[in-house]
């Protein structure tokens, strides 16, 4: 039987590859909203193109309510757009199986 209640929903922000101050901008941003960044950089393209790197940066939110995650992440996507950084994609996913929340196969 599939279970349909979610442990969890996580959601994902993707923006341009970002380095130096503006890492350190995007990570203080991030934490306003409990979202954590990445410590690494994404590999999303096969070669980087004149319009978009073949890299993203990346973070994560996590909530047991859908409503309140939804409008961290979309509180969050506005706050990076009002201080310039180039969104890419915005996700929420909802959790059904997690090994480290005791989950078993």
């Amino acid at each position: 039987m599939e279970n349909k209640n979610p442990l969890y929903y996580e959601a994902h922000v993707t923006i341009e590859p970002v380095f130096d101050e503006r890492l350190e901008n995007f990570r203080k941003i991030c934490e306003l909203y409990e979202f954590r960044v990445a410590d690494l950089l994404f590999k999303k393209r096969k070669h980087d193109t004149p319009q978009r790197s073949s890299f993203d940066a990346f973070c994560t939110g996590r909530s047991k309510e859908y409503e309140d995650l939804q409008s961290r992440t979309c509180s969050l996507v506005n706050e990076l757009k009002n201080n310039n950084f180039e969104v890419w994609r915005y996700k929420i996913e909802s959790t059904l199986l997690d090994s480290k929340f005791g989950s078993k196969l």
